[in-house]
């Protein structure tokens, strides 16, 4: 199983997590990071603490925000680790459904087309 990391602003992660798993029940294998209060080598500090030699997939929430920033930063991490930026509910959710069925390379740019495809401008008729 490819296990994630949410780092985000705030209490964004744990929102989305929270949602994530009313819709599909709980889910194993995932944390959440809030950078809130913390500095960059804190936020990373706290990352490197949650990676094992497991496959992990870092979503962020801003590509440039702290999050991204302390995360792409990260060097010699253990296992195979991507990151992807711009995580919302479509990402979350194509994550946990497809986790255990692709690479951790194709899982990332997977999650990465799920959330662009979550996201549509409809006007009215």
């Amino acid at each position: 199983m490819i296990r994630a990391i949410l780092v985000t602003h705030g209490t964004l992660g744990q929102s989305l997590y929270d949602a994530a798993i009313s819709v599909l029940g709980p889910q194993a294998g995932a944390s959440v990071l809030s950078n809130s209060g913390l500095s960059l080598e804190q936020i990373q500090s706290k990352v490197r603490a949650l990676l094992t030699d497991e496959s992990t997939l870092i979503m962020v929430d801003l590509c440039g925000g702290s999050p991204f920033m302390a995360c792409c930063a990260l060097n010699n991490l253990p296992g195979d680790t991507a990151i992807v930026s711009g995580v919302n509910l479509p990402m979350l959710l194509s994550y946990f459904t497809k986790r255990d069925k692709m690479s951790l390379s194709d899982l990332s740019q997977t999650v990465e087309r799920d959330a662009v495809r979550g996201i549509q401008t409809r006007q009215p008729a």
